[in-house]
């Protein structure tokens, strides 16, 4: 499942949509670590790498269809289905991506991936709990899968489903923020 899903980001992902992809794991990981959380990691790898697919040209759904997560969800879950991967597991990928963008996926409600996707997802962009990591785990991150022009690779120009989560935080919140924090780590 693993090398599927590094296979089909790196196919579909521009290059800096699939570093906030690994970005995206790994701070999930370190969280779960923190949390001492025990889940898959397989299933989290592959729902972290995979996100965001419902914001490529890959996609299989327009944006102003249906909300990308869970245009995503479905498109990752029928992916790892096609490459003869467990139903049960491709249907938690699946899931996880679809709950991504919900403000708050508990672990209890949404299950571990889920949590730690939107988790991983929200410290790379936001630095939500990101003082519970160690500060050269997030320079040696940042190394690795540079932000580049993170805002540009998840923005779309593209007309977004009215209603959808990513329409209304765009009318709430105005999109992302001018400046990410991890523009800000050496």
């Amino acid at each position: 499942m693993v090398k599927d899903a590094e296979e089909y980001a790196g196919a579909t992902h521009t290059q800096d949509l699939l570093a906030h992809a690994y970005r995206t794991y790994y701070f999930g990981a370190m969280l779960a670590a923190y949390y001492e959380l025990k889940y898959d990691r397989e299933s989290h790898f592959a729902a972290a790498l995979l996100h965001d697919i419902g914001l490529t040209e890959s996609r299989i759904a327009p944006l102003k269809q249906c909300c990308f997560a869970v245009s995503g969800g479905r498109q990752a879950r029928d992916f790892l289905l096609d490459k003869h991967h467990p139903p049960a597991q491709a249907q938690v990928v699946g899931d996880a991506i679809s709950a991504h963008l919900n403000l708050h996926v508990s672990a209890r409600e949404y299950g571990e991936i889920a949590s730690l996707v939107a988790k991983g997802a929200v410290c790379d962009l936001f630095g939500f709990e990101k003082r519970k990591l160690p500060e050269s785990f997030k320079s040696e991150l940042l190394r690795a899968y540079p932000a580049g022009d993170i805002r540009a690779a998840l923005q779309s120009d593209k007309e977004l489903k009215p209603g959808s989560r990513l329409d209304i935080g765009r009318k709430l919140f105005g999109g992302l923020p001018e400046r990410i924090w991890i523009h800000d780590i050496e």
